[in-house]
Protein backbone atom coordinates (compact mmCIF):
# COMPACT_ATOMS: atom_id res chain seq x y z
CA UNK A 1 0.00 0.00 0.00
CA UNK A 2 0.77 3.59 -0.07
CA UNK A 3 1.94 5.44 2.77
CA UNK A 4 3.29 8.91 4.17
CA UNK A 5 6.13 7.54 6.59
CA UNK A 6 7.91 9.64 8.91
CA UNK A 7 11.27 8.11 9.68
CA UNK A 8 13.95 8.70 12.41
CA UNK A 9 17.01 10.39 10.43
CA UNK A 10 18.76 12.97 13.08
CA UNK A 11 20.38 14.62 9.75
CA UNK A 12 17.18 15.47 7.80
CA UNK A 13 15.78 16.74 10.91
CA UNK A 14 18.27 18.39 12.11
CA UNK A 15 17.80 20.36 8.60
CA UNK A 16 14.36 20.59 8.28
CA UNK A 17 14.94 22.70 11.96
CA UNK A 18 17.68 24.68 10.60
CA UNK A 19 16.09 25.98 7.70
CA UNK A 20 12.98 26.55 9.22
CA UNK A 21 14.30 29.03 11.45
CA UNK A 22 14.72 31.50 8.43
CA UNK A 23 11.78 29.85 6.07
CA UNK A 24 9.77 27.75 5.33
CA UNK A 25 12.12 24.23 5.04
CA UNK A 26 11.69 22.31 1.54
CA UNK A 27 9.78 18.93 2.61
CA UNK A 28 12.21 16.80 0.01
CA UNK A 29 14.48 17.76 3.24
CA UNK A 30 12.45 16.34 5.81
CA UNK A 31 12.18 12.62 7.32
CA UNK A 32 9.34 12.67 5.16
CA UNK A 33 8.65 10.03 2.78
CA UNK A 34 6.14 8.44 0.35
CA UNK A 35 6.61 4.60 0.29
CA UNK A 36 5.04 1.32 -0.55
CA UNK A 37 5.05 -0.58 2.61
CA UNK A 38 3.05 -3.84 3.42
CA UNK A 39 -0.66 -2.68 5.05
CA UNK A 40 -0.04 -3.26 9.22
CA UNK A 41 -0.98 -6.42 11.35
CA UNK A 42 -4.20 -6.28 13.23
CA UNK A 43 -2.88 -6.19 17.06
CA UNK A 44 -6.13 -8.20 18.15
CA UNK A 45 -9.30 -9.58 17.62
CA UNK A 46 -10.87 -6.46 18.37
CA UNK A 47 -9.04 -4.24 16.06
CA UNK A 48 -10.44 -3.78 12.11
CA UNK A 49 -8.99 -2.30 8.91
CA UNK A 50 -9.87 0.91 7.88
CA UNK A 51 -9.48 2.22 4.50
CA UNK A 52 -8.90 6.37 4.46
CA UNK A 53 -11.10 8.52 1.98
CA UNK A 54 -10.16 11.70 3.33
CA UNK A 55 -7.30 12.54 5.72
CA UNK A 56 -6.31 16.33 6.94
CA UNK A 57 -3.15 18.28 7.49
CA UNK A 58 -3.17 19.51 11.17
CA UNK A 59 -1.26 22.10 12.83
CA UNK A 60 0.56 19.11 15.00
CA UNK A 61 1.57 17.60 11.60
CA UNK A 62 2.45 20.73 10.45
CA UNK A 63 5.29 20.48 13.50
CA UNK A 64 6.07 17.30 13.11
CA UNK A 65 7.29 17.57 9.58
CA UNK A 66 9.15 21.29 10.23
CA UNK A 67 11.11 19.94 13.19
CA UNK A 68 9.55 22.09 15.84
CA UNK A 69 7.46 20.34 17.72
CA UNK A 70 8.36 19.96 21.41
CA UNK A 71 10.81 17.27 22.56
CA UNK A 72 8.81 16.62 25.59
CA UNK A 73 6.41 14.71 23.19
CA UNK A 74 9.30 12.39 21.91
CA UNK A 75 8.23 9.73 24.45
CA UNK A 76 5.30 9.75 22.91
CA UNK A 77 5.84 8.15 19.32
CA UNK A 78 7.33 5.32 17.95
CA UNK A 79 9.31 5.29 14.79
CA UNK A 80 8.46 4.63 11.53
CA UNK A 81 5.02 5.77 11.75
CA UNK A 82 2.22 7.10 9.34
CA UNK A 83 1.51 10.39 9.56
CA UNK A 84 -2.62 11.40 9.93
CA UNK A 85 -5.08 11.42 12.67
CA UNK A 86 -7.85 13.61 11.25
CA UNK A 87 -9.29 10.48 9.25
CA UNK A 88 -12.81 9.59 7.52
CA UNK A 89 -13.25 6.41 5.68
CA UNK A 90 -14.84 2.93 5.74
CA UNK A 91 -14.25 -0.15 7.33
CA UNK A 92 -16.11 -3.46 7.11
CA UNK A 93 -18.60 -4.68 9.77
CA UNK A 94 -19.52 -7.62 11.19
CA UNK A 95 -21.92 -8.43 9.05
CA UNK A 96 -19.96 -8.05 6.16
CA UNK A 97 -20.98 -4.72 4.82
CA UNK A 98 -18.78 -1.58 4.71
CA UNK A 99 -19.48 1.16 7.19
CA UNK A 100 -18.59 4.75 6.81
CA UNK A 101 -16.60 6.41 10.08
CA UNK A 102 -14.21 8.73 11.22
CA UNK A 103 -11.07 7.68 13.85
CA UNK A 104 -11.06 9.02 17.19
CA UNK A 105 -7.49 8.44 16.63
CA UNK A 106 -6.32 8.66 21.00
CA UNK A 107 -4.58 5.54 21.70
CA UNK A 108 -5.46 4.93 25.16
CA UNK A 109 -5.95 1.90 27.43
CA UNK A 110 -8.71 0.62 26.11
CA UNK A 111 -7.36 0.61 22.88
CA UNK A 112 -4.22 -0.94 24.02
CA UNK A 113 -5.99 -3.83 25.99
CA UNK A 114 -3.88 -1.96 29.12
CA UNK A 115 -5.36 -3.60 32.52
CA UNK A 116 -6.43 -2.08 34.97
CA UNK A 117 -7.07 1.23 33.06
CA UNK A 118 -5.36 4.23 34.46
CA UNK A 119 -7.62 6.39 36.63
CA UNK A 120 -8.15 9.06 33.74
CA UNK A 121 -9.53 6.27 31.41
CA UNK A 122 -11.51 4.74 34.01
CA UNK A 123 -13.16 8.54 34.60
CA UNK A 124 -14.11 8.78 30.65
CA UNK A 125 -11.14 11.41 30.32
CA UNK A 126 -8.99 8.95 27.72
CA UNK A 127 -7.11 12.39 26.78
CA UNK A 128 -5.18 12.16 29.89
CA UNK A 129 -4.51 8.42 29.37
CA UNK A 130 -0.79 7.51 31.17
CA UNK A 131 -0.40 4.11 29.51
CA UNK A 132 0.46 5.94 26.10
CA UNK A 133 3.62 4.13 25.91
CA UNK A 134 2.91 0.32 27.11
CA UNK A 135 0.47 -1.86 25.97
CA UNK A 136 -0.46 -4.11 22.83
CA UNK A 137 0.33 -1.74 20.96
CA UNK A 138 3.95 0.74 21.07
CA UNK A 139 4.44 3.99 22.08
CA UNK A 140 2.14 6.73 20.72
CA UNK A 141 -0.30 9.48 21.30
CA UNK A 142 -2.40 8.85 18.51
CA UNK A 143 -2.81 7.11 15.33
CA UNK A 144 -0.85 8.65 12.60
CA UNK A 145 1.94 8.76 15.61
CA UNK A 146 2.57 4.48 16.05
CA UNK A 147 4.51 2.62 14.16
CA UNK A 148 1.79 -0.22 14.68
CA UNK A 149 -1.48 1.42 13.55
CA UNK A 150 -0.45 3.06 10.43
CA UNK A 151 -2.25 6.85 9.68
CA UNK A 152 -4.63 8.43 7.89
CA UNK A 153 -1.98 9.49 5.13
CA UNK A 154 -2.15 6.02 3.56
CA UNK A 155 -4.32 3.58 1.75
CA UNK A 156 -4.86 1.99 4.96
CA UNK A 157 -4.72 1.63 8.83
CA UNK A 158 -5.92 -0.47 11.43
CA UNK A 159 -8.07 0.77 14.44
CA UNK A 160 -9.37 -0.81 18.02
CA UNK A 161 -13.17 -1.23 17.55
CA UNK A 162 -13.47 1.62 21.02
CA UNK A 163 -11.72 4.31 18.09
CA UNK A 164 -14.76 3.69 15.56
CA UNK A 165 -17.51 6.50 15.73
CA UNK A 166 -19.58 5.76 12.24
CA UNK A 167 -21.19 9.29 11.01
CA UNK A 168 -24.52 9.57 9.51
CA UNK A 169 -25.39 9.26 5.72
CA UNK A 170 -26.15 12.40 5.52
CA UNK A 171 -22.88 13.52 6.42
CA UNK A 172 -20.59 14.06 3.16
CA UNK A 173 -16.76 13.54 3.70
CA UNK A 174 -15.87 16.59 3.29
CA UNK A 175 -18.41 17.37 6.78
CA UNK A 176 -16.51 13.97 8.69
CA UNK A 177 -13.11 15.17 8.10
CA UNK A 178 -13.23 18.19 10.14
CA UNK A 179 -14.65 16.35 12.88
CA UNK A 180 -11.50 15.56 14.94
CA UNK A 181 -10.50 19.35 14.94
CA UNK A 182 -14.03 20.56 15.68
CA UNK A 183 -14.13 17.87 18.68
CA UNK A 184 -10.70 19.54 20.40
CA UNK A 185 -12.62 23.37 19.59
CA UNK A 186 -16.27 21.53 21.76
CA UNK A 187 -13.94 19.87 23.96
CA UNK A 188 -12.76 23.31 24.79
CA UNK A 189 -16.05 25.08 24.55
CA UNK A 190 -17.30 22.77 27.09
CA UNK A 191 -14.19 23.49 29.74
CA UNK A 192 -15.33 26.94 30.87
CA UNK A 193 -19.41 26.01 31.31
CA UNK A 194 -22.44 25.90 29.73
CA UNK A 195 -24.14 28.83 28.28
CA UNK A 196 -22.12 31.89 29.45
CA UNK A 197 -23.31 35.24 29.32
CA UNK A 198 -20.05 36.85 29.08
CA UNK A 199 -17.38 38.60 26.08
CA UNK A 200 -14.74 35.84 25.00
CA UNK A 201 -11.94 36.73 22.52
CA UNK A 202 -10.34 33.86 20.46
CA UNK A 203 -6.61 34.35 19.36
CA UNK A 204 -6.13 32.75 16.35
CA UNK A 205 -8.21 31.90 12.89
CA UNK A 206 -6.88 29.17 11.66
CA UNK A 207 -8.75 25.80 11.53
CA UNK A 208 -8.97 25.56 15.41
CA UNK A 209 -9.36 29.09 15.91
CA UNK A 210 -12.33 28.74 13.71
CA UNK A 211 -13.56 25.88 15.15
CA UNK A 212 -13.62 27.16 18.46
CA UNK A 213 -15.51 30.25 17.43
CA UNK A 214 -17.94 27.92 16.10
CA UNK A 215 -18.19 25.74 19.35
CA UNK A 216 -18.56 28.43 21.20
CA UNK A 217 -21.02 29.87 19.09
CA UNK A 218 -23.58 26.53 19.35
CA UNK A 219 -22.90 25.90 22.94
CA UNK A 220 -22.87 29.23 24.18
CA UNK A 221 -25.32 31.70 22.42
CA UNK A 222 -25.52 34.65 24.55
CA UNK A 223 -21.62 34.98 24.10
CA UNK A 224 -19.80 38.25 22.34
CA UNK A 225 -17.05 36.38 20.25
CA UNK A 226 -14.05 38.93 19.52
CA UNK A 227 -11.66 36.91 17.46
CA UNK A 228 -8.52 37.87 15.67
CA UNK A 229 -7.67 37.17 11.99
CA UNK A 230 -4.97 38.47 9.62
CA UNK A 231 -6.09 37.41 6.66
CA UNK A 232 -9.44 38.03 4.50
CA UNK A 233 -10.48 34.68 4.35
CA UNK A 234 -10.30 34.34 7.96
CA UNK A 235 -12.42 37.43 8.56
CA UNK A 236 -15.33 36.29 6.46
CA UNK A 237 -15.17 32.66 8.35
CA UNK A 238 -15.22 34.23 11.59
CA UNK A 239 -18.48 36.27 10.89
CA UNK A 240 -19.81 33.06 9.55
CA UNK A 241 -19.08 31.45 12.12
CA UNK A 242 -20.01 33.47 14.87
CA UNK A 243 -18.12 35.97 15.41
CA UNK A 244 -19.20 39.25 17.22
CA UNK A 245 -16.43 41.16 15.93
CA UNK A 246 -12.65 41.07 14.55
CA UNK A 247 -9.63 42.20 15.36
CA UNK A 248 -6.07 42.90 13.80
CA UNK A 249 -3.73 41.66 16.71
CA UNK A 250 -3.66 45.15 18.05
CA UNK A 251 -6.73 45.92 18.05
CA UNK A 252 -7.81 43.48 20.33
CA UNK A 253 -6.12 45.67 23.31
CA UNK A 254 -8.39 48.06 22.42
CA UNK A 255 -11.59 45.67 22.41
CA UNK A 256 -10.09 44.48 25.74
CA UNK A 257 -10.28 48.05 26.70
CA UNK A 258 -13.66 49.36 25.33
CA UNK A 259 -15.74 46.14 27.00
CA UNK A 260 -14.70 47.04 30.20
CA UNK A 261 -14.39 50.81 29.99
CA UNK A 262 -10.75 50.66 31.02
CA UNK A 263 -7.92 52.77 31.07
CA UNK A 264 -4.81 51.95 28.60
CA UNK A 265 -1.51 52.35 30.95
CA UNK A 266 0.28 51.57 27.63
CA UNK A 267 -0.67 50.36 23.95
CA UNK A 268 -0.58 46.89 25.03
CA UNK A 269 -1.79 47.34 28.98
CA UNK A 270 -5.38 47.89 29.58
CA UNK A 271 -6.08 47.76 32.91
CA UNK A 272 -8.92 45.03 32.52
CA UNK A 273 -10.20 42.61 29.96
CA UNK A 274 -11.85 39.54 28.74
CA UNK A 275 -13.39 37.15 31.46
CA UNK A 276 -11.84 34.33 29.14
CA UNK A 277 -9.66 34.16 26.20
CA UNK A 278 -9.00 31.08 24.41
CA UNK A 279 -5.56 30.95 22.40
CA UNK A 280 -5.46 29.00 19.16
CA UNK A 281 -2.07 30.02 17.82
CA UNK A 282 0.28 28.46 20.35
CA UNK A 283 3.35 30.94 19.89
CA UNK A 284 5.23 32.79 22.28
CA UNK A 285 3.50 35.92 21.01
CA UNK A 286 -0.04 34.90 21.64
CA UNK A 287 -0.03 33.75 24.95
CA UNK A 288 1.67 37.11 26.29
CA UNK A 289 -0.95 38.75 24.49
CA UNK A 290 -3.39 36.12 25.54
CA UNK A 291 -2.47 37.12 29.29
CA UNK A 292 -2.50 40.95 28.60
CA UNK A 293 -5.68 41.16 27.29
CA UNK A 294 -7.07 39.13 29.80
CA UNK A 295 -9.11 40.63 32.92
CA UNK A 296 -7.64 40.12 36.61
CA UNK A 297 -8.82 36.64 37.35
CA UNK A 298 -9.63 35.75 33.92
CA UNK A 299 -9.23 32.00 32.61
CA UNK A 300 -6.48 31.24 29.80
CA UNK A 301 -7.57 27.93 27.81
CA UNK A 302 -4.85 27.30 25.15
CA UNK A 303 -6.08 25.48 22.78
CA UNK A 304 -3.43 25.93 20.16
CA UNK A 305 -0.17 22.65 20.50
CA UNK A 306 2.76 25.59 21.84
CA UNK A 307 6.28 25.09 20.94
CA UNK A 308 8.88 25.74 22.83
CA UNK A 309 8.72 28.90 24.33
CA UNK A 310 9.98 31.90 25.99
CA UNK A 311 7.24 34.22 27.95
CA UNK A 312 7.13 36.48 30.80
CA UNK A 313 4.47 35.43 32.65
CA UNK A 314 4.53 38.96 35.13
CA UNK A 315 0.77 39.14 34.07
CA UNK A 316 -0.67 35.77 35.33
CA UNK A 317 0.94 36.59 38.57
CA UNK A 318 0.10 40.15 38.98
CA UNK A 319 -3.38 39.74 37.68
CA UNK A 320 -4.33 36.22 38.77
CA UNK A 321 -5.08 34.57 35.94
CA UNK A 322 -5.66 30.71 35.50
CA UNK A 323 -4.27 29.18 32.44
CA UNK A 324 -4.66 25.62 31.56
CA UNK A 325 -4.12 23.25 28.57
CA UNK A 326 -7.17 21.88 26.51
CA UNK A 327 -6.27 18.57 24.70
CA UNK A 328 -8.26 16.36 22.47
CA UNK A 329 -11.49 15.18 23.90
CA UNK A 330 -13.30 12.74 26.13
CA UNK A 331 -16.31 12.94 27.67
CA UNK A 332 -18.25 15.88 28.17
CA UNK A 333 -21.70 16.03 30.52
CA UNK A 334 -24.76 17.46 28.69
CA UNK A 335 -28.25 18.35 30.43
CA UNK A 336 -27.13 15.91 32.91
CA UNK A 337 -26.20 12.86 30.46
CA UNK A 338 -22.46 11.53 29.73
CA UNK A 339 -21.68 11.34 25.88
CA UNK A 340 -18.41 11.47 23.81
CA UNK A 341 -17.33 14.42 22.59
CA UNK A 342 -17.27 13.37 19.28
CA UNK A 343 -20.73 12.54 20.00
CA UNK A 344 -21.72 16.22 20.72
CA UNK A 345 -19.45 17.50 17.92
CA UNK A 346 -21.58 15.02 15.13
CA UNK A 347 -25.10 16.82 17.02
CA UNK A 348 -23.68 20.26 17.18
CA UNK A 349 -22.58 19.84 13.01
CA UNK A 350 -25.86 19.50 12.09
CA UNK A 351 -26.07 22.90 12.50
CA UNK A 352 -22.66 24.38 11.08
CA UNK A 353 -21.04 23.84 7.45
CA UNK A 354 -17.87 22.31 8.75
CA UNK A 355 -16.82 21.76 4.84
CA UNK A 356 -16.12 25.59 4.61
CA UNK A 357 -13.07 24.94 5.61
CA UNK A 358 -11.71 22.41 3.40
CA UNK A 359 -9.95 24.80 0.62
CA UNK A 360 -7.60 21.93 -1.06
CA UNK A 361 -7.14 18.11 -1.42
CA UNK A 362 -4.44 16.07 -2.95
CA UNK A 363 -2.48 12.97 -3.63
CA UNK A 364 -0.79 11.15 -1.77
CA UNK A 365 1.80 11.40 -4.47
CA UNK A 366 1.64 14.80 -4.28
CA UNK A 367 2.64 14.84 -0.49
CA UNK A 368 4.89 17.89 -0.97
CA UNK A 369 2.93 20.03 -3.14
CA UNK A 370 -0.13 19.40 0.11
CA UNK A 371 2.50 19.86 2.86
CA UNK A 372 4.00 23.07 1.24
CA UNK A 373 -0.16 24.36 0.65
CA UNK A 374 -0.67 23.92 4.29
CA UNK A 375 2.18 25.76 5.77
CA UNK A 376 1.30 28.37 3.64
CA UNK A 377 -2.75 28.51 3.99
CA UNK A 378 -3.08 31.48 5.17
CA UNK A 379 -1.21 33.53 2.22
CA UNK A 380 -2.96 31.43 -0.09
CA UNK A 381 -6.91 32.25 1.37
CA UNK A 382 -7.03 28.63 1.97
CA UNK A 383 -7.78 27.01 5.88
CA UNK A 384 -7.83 22.93 5.83
CA UNK A 385 -5.83 20.77 3.34
CA UNK A 386 -6.07 17.50 2.87
CA UNK A 387 -5.39 14.07 1.09
CA UNK A 388 -7.63 12.11 -0.89
CA UNK A 389 -7.70 8.63 -1.10
CA UNK A 390 -11.06 8.36 -3.60
CA UNK A 391 -9.85 9.52 -6.49
CA UNK A 392 -6.60 8.91 -8.45
CA UNK A 393 -6.46 13.10 -9.27
CA UNK A 394 -5.83 16.33 -6.79
CA UNK A 395 -9.14 17.76 -6.70
CA UNK A 396 -9.11 21.61 -6.04
CA UNK A 397 -11.08 23.85 -3.55
CA UNK A 398 -14.21 21.42 -2.55
CA UNK A 399 -16.00 24.70 -0.68
CA UNK A 400 -15.47 27.08 -4.13
CA UNK A 401 -16.64 24.19 -6.21
CA UNK A 402 -20.05 23.56 -4.84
Amino acid sequence: MKAIVYERNVARFAATKLIGMVANPKIALSPLRLVEIDPPELPGDDWVRFYPRLSGICGSDLATVTSNSSRYLEDFVSFPFVMGHEVVGEYLDGNGSMRRAVIIPSLSCEVRGTTPKCRFCNNGQPQRCQSLHIGSISAGLQTGFCKETSGGWSQELVAHRSQLHDIPSTMSDEDAVLLEPFSCAVHAAMSIGGNLNTQIAVIGSGTLGLLTIAALKAIHPNAEIFATAKYEHQKRLAIQFGATALSHTGNLYRHARTIRSAQMIAPDKPTDGFGIVFDAVGSALSIEQALKVSAPGADVILIGMPKESRIDLTPLWMKEISIKGSYAYGTEIVEGEKISTFELAVRLAKNIELSKLLSATYRLEDYEMAVGHALNAGERGSVKIAFDMRKPRKRESWSQQR
